[in-house]
């Protein structure tokens, strides 16, 4: 992974170098526990231009959703078979 640690104090300190830094994104850390992460300029402008960031939207969505969770769940269970993603767009009209 492209990415390095900086204290919530230190981003505070350096924001400026942070965002136009060549590392494409920081990870920020309180008492040595994940907080959030930064991404310079240069990262953020690709991940909008490349529809990225929707993606992992969508993908933290559907985390918070309990339906979605449970089938997961399950198929990492083993307890449902998987289905093959051409039945399953014809079923859904993906």
């Amino acid at each position: 992974m492209f990415s390095s640690f900086i204290s919530i104090t230190n981003l505070q300190r350096q924001l400026k170098k942070v965002f136009y830094s060549k590392q494409p994104m920081h990870v920020v850390l309180s008492n040595n526990a994940v907080s959030g992460i930064v991404f310079s300029k240069e990262a953020a402008e690709l991940l909008l231009a490349s529809d990225t960031l929707n993606q992992i939207r969508e993908e933290l969505w559907e985390l918070q959703d309990e339906e979605t969770r449970s089938v997961v769940l399950r198929g990492r269970e083993g307890k449902t078979k998987p289905a093959p993603f051409d039945d399953f767009a014809k079923e859904y009209g993906v």
